[in-house]
């Protein structure tokens, strides 16, 4: 017959059995941490308003009354504390504990994050500094580290001078350079305008079984475009093509934009002509910036084969290809072809703005042509578009330069009557001044006929 066993027995049978387990000294480790973690959270939040408290002793204590040593994640703990309420003064001693005291490998992870706290909180030399100690924390340093490191100072002028003896350090750390090392410091330089020096750099990368790749060699073309010339840029593109990166359309579009700044536009059309061989597809503003260069230069002719070209290759040309283009043929005073292009503007979809009009109105009016300027002011207003101050001192200005002061007169006055116009100043004092103009001239010569008629008389 089985007796029941007594709850004395019970427990000494379960004591047996816990104390058995091959899992207890991890498990009770690892609970002993745990609490002694929970209740070092909570004498740190209870001491927040005292500026005198050690936390150091408020650590050591804590895990020492779980008979448990401190660990990784409680130094953690303290130290983004520590740097979360600029506690700096604290933060000596915890590191030369757990420098001299504890015997643990240190996360570089902890390291990374002093780094990037010693950055927001301006202290570049601390930020260099702790980097330094990292071994003798033993821990080896790798290139994370290094890279949140030039992060932090290659924000800001006086960091970017710590940043030689950075590197020089790094490889008495034996810390191998990567890509990713390379891509900061270049970015660093050309933020600073410092492109030769970030070229030379990209070369040296071969040198560290590194290979730049196509986002590097954007990046410092981009900052040539920006800061650079036309001849610069040309010789980063060719670099380019021989490392094997076949520039984009949109890295050359920006070459187009560069050269035609500086005037040069044959090289800017040799730049659309090379990026059609290579299959690249141009963009509207490269040709309506070329078309522009060459208008201005009087190349008329070249204007006229780039605009067909557009169109050959199925670029539909934009309202401002339309302006250009309108613009160069009254420059050369077709104007009988610049109104018809109007009408193909409109059977493209782009409507003609009022400075469209206002450019082929000038354009009449410069070759005498009042009439013709007039009818296509009536047609604007046909159109529903509402006639500014340059519609108005155009026309009147080309009716004083013939001498139609009064027609001049009439035509402000009934602009003026028009809903939503108001004419501007000079156009007034312009007509006010021809009008007293000739109101002298006709009292001089009223002055003159009575001379003669009394000479006469005499």
């Amino acid at each position: 017959m089985r007796m029941p066993s007594s709850p004395a027995s019970s427990v000494g049978m379960r004591s047996w059995v816990w104390s058995a387990s091959p899992y207890k000294g991890k498990w009770q480790q690892r609970f002993g941490e745990l609490q002694a973690m929970e209740t070092f959270k909570k004498k740190v939040s209870e001491e927040e308003q005292s500026h005198e408290s050690s936390y150091l002793s408020i650590l050591i204590n804590c895990f020492r009354t779980y008979d448990s040593n401190p660990s990784p994640s409680a130094y953690s703990f303290i130290i983004k504390y520590i740097f979360q309420r600029r506690l700096f003064s604290h933060l000596s001693p915890i590191l030369e504990h757990l420098e001299k005291a504890e015997r643990f490998d240190v996360p570089e992870r902890i390291f990374v994050n002093m780094i990037q706290g010693f950055g927001r909180a301006d202290r570049l030399c601390d930020a260099a500094d702790i980097f330094f100690r990292i071994p003798k924390f033993r821990c080896t340093p790798s290139v994370v580290s290094l890279n949140v490191l030039l992060t932090v100072l290659c924000k800001s002028r006086e960091g970017i001078v710590l940043v030689r003896d950075v590197l020089l350090k790094a490889a008495e750390m034996n810390i191998r350079l990567e890509a990713s090392t390379f891509q900061i410091l270049i970015r660093a330089l050309c933020r600073n305008g410092k492109l030769s020096s970030a070229i030379e750099l990209l070369n040296m990368m071969q040198l560290h079984e590194c290979t730049p790749d196509a986002k590097l060699y954007s990046l410092i073309f981009y900052s040539l475009c920006k800061q650079g010339g036309s001849t610069q840029v040309i010789e980063f593109l060719e670099e380019m093509r021989n490392a094997g990166f076949m520039p984009s359309a949109l890295e050359y579009n920006n070459a187009v934009s560069i050269l035609v700044n500086e005037g040069k536009s044959e090289d800017a059309y040799s730049f659309l002509c090379l990026m059609r061989m290579e299959g690249k597809r141009p963009d509207v503003t490269s040709y309506n910036r070329i078309i522009d260069a060459f208008i201005l230069a009087n190349d008329f002719q070249k204007a006229d084969e780039l605009f067909d070209e557009m169109l050959l290759i199925g670029l539909l040309p934009n309202s401002a290809t339309y302006n250009i283009y309108i613009s160069g043929l009254c420059k050369q005073g077709n104007l009988e072809q610049a109104r018809r292009m109007l009408a193909c503007m409109e059977r493209a979809g782009c409507k003609p703005d009022l400075e469209t009009f206002n450019t082929v109105i000038a354009g009449y009016i410069k070759v005498d042509e009042i009439a013709n300027a007039k009818e296509l002011m009536m047609e604007v207003l046909e159109k529903g578009l509402q006639l500014n101050s340059h519609t108005c001192e155009l026309l009147i200005d080309g009716l004083l330069s013939k001498g139609e002061i009064e027609e001049a007169k009439q035509l402000l006055m009934e602009m003026t009557s028009m809903g939503g116009f108001t004419p501007g100043l000079s156009n007034f004092n312009t007509l006010t001044c021809s009008l007293c103009q000739k109101s002298l001239l006709c009292e001089d010569a009223k002055i003159q006929e009575e001379t003669i008629s009394v000479g006469n008389n005499s």
